[in-house]
């Protein structure tokens, strides 16, 4: 069975929907992410006290650097960020074509409804 002209539209409309939300999310989680690294990274530089010996420093620095993530724990966020633009890319193309398949199906069992018997 071929698709008509509608099915057509939602097919192309839905590849445009994974397409197009998978990368604006993968974009977005991203740069909130770095920016959140650098706020990090800001906020430990300016909340550096005065006046601390070489060990205090490096002590300070150890602590800063372990809210940066590095190697495994990088590793995991930027699968997390695929993970989450993946689940907004796909999950609302099924849910999208059972809404216009179940509207369509209460057009018809309401039209059915008002015609007359034969």
């Amino acid at each position: 069975m071929k698709p008509n002209g509608w099915q057509r539209i939602g097919i192309v409309a839905s590849i445009g929907l994974i397409l197009g939300a998978g990368y604006h999310t993968l974009v977005t989680v991203a740069a909130a992410d770095s920016r959140f690294h650098v706020g990090l990274t800001l906020t430990r530089e300016e909340d550096r006290p005065n006046g601390m010996t070489e060990s205090e420093q490096t002590k300070w620095q150890e602590r800063c650097d372990s809210f940066l993530p590095t190697g495994e724990r990088l590793h995991q966020e930027l699968q997390d960020e695929w993970l989450e633009a993946a689940y907004v890319a796909f999950v609302p193309v099924p849910l999208g074509w059972g809404f216009v398949y179940l509207i369509l199906f209460l057009v018809r069992w309401v039209k059915r409804g008002f015609m007359r018997p034969l």
